[in-house]
C-alpha cells in the first residue's frame, strides 16, 4: 500500500463509526446499562442524563484523552457535541464538564459497574471469535496486582500504609486485576481494589493484602461464570498452598511461577531429581510429576532459555509429558502479557491508570472500571480490524485519528453489522 493509498483510507474511513459499529454487534445493550445505573442525584439538579454522563466519559477514553481537563478541553467542540449527540440518540447543545462526570463518579455503585465488565467479557467469551485460543477447551486466566497512586500522607480512610525505618508512611492504592488471555488481547473479568475498611489506617495491625483480595474475586467470578473452565495463571506470589487450594475448590487449573526464593524445599528437592534425570526428552526442558507437597500434589516444569540464560520455572496441575510440554511452558510465559499489554498500556499508553481524575476514592474506583471497558473495545478495534493492520497504524496513531475526526467533522453514524473481527495468531 503507497502513501497516497493510506491517506486515502485515514481520509474516508470514519473512525469513531467503525468503534460504534464493534458496540452495536458485539455489546448491544452496553448503552442501555450505562442509563441503568443507580442515579443518586437529585431530580431537580440533573441536567444531563446518566447514559449521556457515562457515554462522554467513555468515548474520551477510546479517544485517548488521559486526563478530565483535557476531556473538557477537547471536547468543548461544536464537531465533538453533535458527534456524541448523534451516538446517543439525543440532541445536545453542551456536553457535561469533567466536574460534573466527577460528582455522579462519587456516588456511583462500583458494583454496578462490575456488572457491565462482566457483561462485556461474557459477550466476547459467547461470541466464540476467540476460541482457537483456547488451551484444551479451558480459557487462561491471568492473575495480577499493581500500584494506582503513592501518597506521602494519608489520601482517604482506605489508603494502604507501608511504615519506614525513619518513622515516615507511605500511603498508596492497589487493585489485582483478572484478565482472560485471548492470544494478543487482554480482556478484564474483574477487578478488586485492595484497601482498608479501618478508619484508623495508622493503627490498623492486619491490612487488605492481594491474598484477601483473590479470595473476594475468586468468589464472584465463580458465581458470575460457574461453567467456565480457566487456568489460572500468576507470579510466584501465588505458588502456596491457599492460592492452589481457591482453585482447585472452584474447579480451576493453574499454573505459578517458582522463584528460587520461594518454596526452598520445593526447589531443592526439583533440583536435585532433574540434575538426575531431567524427565524429558527435550533439550533445555524438565519435568517433575506428581509432586508432593502438603497437602497438594503438582507437576514442576522449567525451561532453560539459552539465550538470556535465565530458567523459567512453574508449578502447574495440568498433565504434562513430552507432547505438550512445549505447549504449558509457553502459555506459562503469557503471564509477562497482563503487565507489558495490559498494565504497561494502562499506564504508559493510551490509558493512565496511575493519574488522579478525582481526589474522591469512589470515583476513582469508578474511572479505573471505566478504563477496563474502553480499553477492552480499544484492543477489538486496534486489532481486529483489517484496514488498522493494514495502515500498520500505532495505538497512539488511532487515538490521534479519532481525535482528530471527532473534533474535525460530524461524522454520520451508520451502523452496519455485516464485519467480522480478525485477529493474528500469537505464538511466543
Amino acid at each position: 500500500m503507497n502513501r497516497k493509498q493510506k491517506r486515502m483510507i485515514k481520509h474516508d474511513k470514519q473512525f469513531l463509526n467503525e468503534v460504534m459499529n464493534i458496540i452495536h454487534k458485539y455489546f448491544p445493550k452496553l448503552f442501555s446499562m450505562f442509563s441503568d445505573l443507580t442515579d443518586l442525584r437529585h431530580q431537580s439538579y440533573i441536567t444531563y442524563s446518566m447514559k449521556t454522563i457515562c457515554v462522554t466519559r467513555f468515548i474520551a477514553l477510546i479517544c485517548g484523552i488521559k486526563t478530565m481537563h483535557s476531556m473538557s478541553d477537547t471536547f468543548n467542540n461544536y464537531h465533538v457535541i453533535e458527534n456524541i449527540s448523534n451516538v446517543l440518540g439525543e440532541d445536545l447543545s453542551e456536553l457535561p464538564h469533567y466536574d460534573t462526570i466527577n460528582d455522579v463518579f462519587e456516588n456511583l455503585n462500583e458494583n454496578e459497574v462490575r456488572k457491565i465488565q462482566k457483561y462485556i467479557a461474557y459477550a466476547i467469551i459467547r461470541s466464540k471469535m476467540f476460541d482457537l485460543y483456547r488451551f484444551d477447551k479451558k480459557i487462561q486466566l491471568i492473575f495480577d496486582g499493581t500500584g494506582l497512586v503513592t501518597f506521602d500522607y494519608k489520601h482517604c480512610d482506605h489508603c494502604l500504609v507501608d511504615s519506614h525505618k525513619d518513622g515516615s508512611f507511605t500511603y498508596k492504592h492497589m487493585v489485582l486485576e483478572a484478565k482472560i488471555c485471548f492470544g494478543n488481547i487482554l480482556i478484564s473479568l474483574d477487578s478488586e481494589f485492595v484497601d482498608n475498611p479501618n478508619p484508623s489506617v495508622i493503627k490498623i495491625k492486619k491490612q487488605d493484602c492481594e491474598m484477601n483480595a483473590f479470595k473476594r474475586m475468586t468468589k464472584r467470578i465463580k458465581k458470575n461464570f460457574p461453567k467456565l473452565a480457566f487456568i489460572v495463571t500468576s507470579d510466584s506470589l501465588y505458588a502456596s498452598e491457599p492460592f492452589i487450594k481457591i482453585c482447585l475448590d472452584n474447579n480451576w487449573d493453574y499454573i505459578f511461577a517458582l522463584k528460587s526464593t520461594k518454596l526452598q524445599s520445593v526447589n531443592e528437592d526439583f533440583e536435585w531429581i532433574i540434575s538426575e534425570e531431567p524427565g524429558s526428552k527435550h533439550q533445555n526442558y524438565y519435568l517433575l510429576r506428581d509432586y508432593s507437597y502438603r497437602k497438594v500434589k503438582f507437576n514442576i516444569v522449567r525451561f532453560h532459555d539459552e539465550i538470556g540464560n535465565k530458567n523459567f520455572t512453574y508449578i502447574t496441575n495440568l498433565d504434562i509429558d513430552d507432547c505438550n510440554i512445549k505447549d504449558i511452558i509457553t502459555l506459562a510465559r503469557k503471564r509477562w502479557k497482563i503487565e507489558n499489554e495490559g498494565f504497561n498500556e494502562q499506564k504508559n499508553g493510551t490509558f493512565n491508570i496511575t493519574h488522579m481524575c478525582s481526589y474522591n476514592y469512589n470515583a476513582m474506583k469508578v474511572h479505573y472500571l471505566f478504563i477496563q471497558l474502553a480499553h477492552t473495545i480499544r484492543q477489538l478495534f486496534d486489532k481486529g480490524r483489517p484496514f488498522i493492520k493494514e495502515l500498520k497504524l500505532k495505538i497512539k496513531e488511532v487515538s490521534q485519528l479519532l481525535i482528530s475526526e471527532l473534533t474535525s467533522r460530524t461524522s454520520d453514524l451508520n451502523i452496519n453489522l455485516g464485519f467480522q473481527l480478525r485477529f493474528d495468531m500469537l505464538i511466543i
